[in-house]
């Protein structure tokens, strides 16, 4: 009897036993325990495709672009560039990693080329179309290697006094933004302390800080702007235009101390070329440098601020004063003729600017034989061919074909 009970305890368990086992083989739990051979197949990792990233850098002065190439995900033997495009029939190779490469893009006129990279490794390759941005010199490669005294800059007198702005009397129809956008690369231009009193007695801008600077003509009431504002205007086209070389020329009723402040405030001052004595730099070095600006103004120098240089200790002047076309002559007004640059004025004045003054002397064949009377009686480029209303006329183009038959 007691042998019946036994088995019958372990006939018990056993099939307890049984039930676990099958209840555990069937459950959803995170347990772990499956067959082996009852497994899910495993999706191996997605493989991410190869990729190409191009880095370039540009020197003005050497007139060469590099190209460091980076490649993931893939390993080539050969990188390919095509420098003009897979039709332009010039490929340059690199066998071995570090990719990189450097072109010669003196023949390139500035503009956007579309380049083409093949990373390669004899059984696959990857492709990449880039676009750079070849710059030039203010606009032409040919200025690279040519000395700043040695290039001539479409200049605009009272360069602030716009139209478009506003300001009564106005000098010219565009605002300074559109000038340089135009082309301009000289930019006249005078300051006025705000508490300061006008020709007629009155202070300046009365509803301001006395010591905030303006760009104003004479008198503030005819167009005012912030200084720091307008300073502004030019470093944007300056961060935005990586090749343009500008000069302001200035007619300063402040101190160096409220002038340099407001270069600061505008973010303008690390742009500045200082310039003491010797050659001039060519504008492919002042690029390539950073220095693109250069500060000319009516006041002597002082020793804390050397990039605020007296403009008459490096230029001369033609007269500004010509009431008529007739009146115009190559006679030196301020400077001195051994000076290296050479400011020749080409505006007509009256009591007020007039876009019927500019119709006068702003076209060819007139504005360039001045021009090129003038330069042969002195010896030396125009530099700052100054004029009024400079979208009225041929200023653009006399002073591009004055450059393009190169300097003196």
């Amino acid at each position: 009897m007691e042998h019946n009970k036994t088995s019958i305890h372990l006939l018990g368990a056993l099939l307890a036993c049984a039930l676990f086992i099958a209840a555990c083989g069937g459950s959803n739990s995170n347990t772990g325990l499956t067959e082996p051979g009852n497994r899910d197949p495993v999706e191996p990792p997605p493989t991410e495709p190869g990729t190409i990233a191009v880095t370039t850098g540009w020197s003005a002065a050497a007139m060469s672009l590099s190209l460091d190439i980076s490649v993931t995900q893939f390993t080539p033997t050969q990188v390919r560039l095509y420098p003009r495009g897979i039709d332009g029939g010039w490929v340059e190779t690199d066998d071995a990693a570090p990719y990189s490469f450097t072109i010669d893009i003196s023949e390139f006129p500035p503009g956007d080329y579309e380049m083409l990279v093949i990373a390669s490794n004899g059984d696959a390759e990857l492709q990449q179309r880039e676009t750079v941005t070849i710059n030039g010199c203010n606009g032409e490669q040919s200025l690279c290697n040519r000395s700043y005294d040695q290039v001539r800059y479409v200049t605009t007198h009272n360069a602030m006094s716009s139209s478009m702005d506003g300001w009564r009397g106005p000098n010219q129809n565009l605002d300074v933004p559109a000038q340089l956008q135009a082309g301009v690369r000289g930019l006249m231009l005078d300051l006025y302390r705000a508490g300061s009193l006008n020709q007629f007695d009155q202070v300046q801008v009365p509803d301001a800080d006395p010591d905030a600077s303006f760009l104003c003509h004479a008198v503030c009431a005819l167009g005012k702007q912030p200084l720091a504002e307008g300073l502004a205007e030019i470093r944007a086209f300056l961060d935005d235009n990586p090749g343009a070389v500008i000069t302001l020329i200035i007619e300063s009723y402040l101190s160096h101390e409220l002038t340099a402040e407001a270069f600061d405030e505008a973010a303008l001052t690390p742009y500045t070329y200082v310039h003491a004595s010797g050659a001039w730099p060519t504008l492919g070095q002042m690029i390539d440098s950073g220095t693109r600006l250069v500060v000319l103004q009516d006041r002597a120098v002082d020793p804390d601020y050397p990039w605020l240089m007296n403009v008459w200790s490096h230029a001369f002047e033609t007269h500004y004063s010509a009431a008529a076309p007739e009146d115009f002559s190559c006679a030196v007004n301020r400077g001195n003729v051994a000076n290296d640059l050479f400011i020749f004025n080409h505006f007509l004045t009256g009591l007020f600017g007039a876009p019927e003054l500019a119709e006068q002397v702003n076209y060819n064949p007139f504005l360039l034989d001045r021009i090129n009377e003038c330069e042969a009686f002195h010896g030396v480029p125009g530099n700052f061919v100054t004029v009024d209303f400079v979208d009225i006329g041929d200023a653009m183009a006399a002073v591009k074909t004055l450059n393009d038959t190169g300097g003196f």
